[in-house]
């Protein structure tokens, strides 16, 4: 499982790396993304549902893992 910490970073840089993050994933792989901030964690959420990722994400530790499918 790969991870990606983003608890120092805001936006649109936390998306931007992110972004850059999933093109290098391989099919069935995890990434455990952290983040410092409520706005970080939204605009995420709102790019991962628009290109279809499944996802979790645990509000209060501010974690989501991505399976990419």
């Amino acid at each position: 499982m790969q991870s990606l910490d983003l608890r120092q970073i805001r936006c649109p840089l936390a998306l931007v790396l992110l972004k850059q993050q999933l093109l290098g994933l391989d099919n069935g792989t995890h990434l455990e993304v952290l983040f410092s901030n409520q706005v970080a964690i939204q605009d995420i959420r709102l790019y991962l549902d628009k290109k279809n990722y499944c996802y979790r994400c645990n509000q209060n530790t501010l974690l989501i893992t991505l399976d990419n499918q």
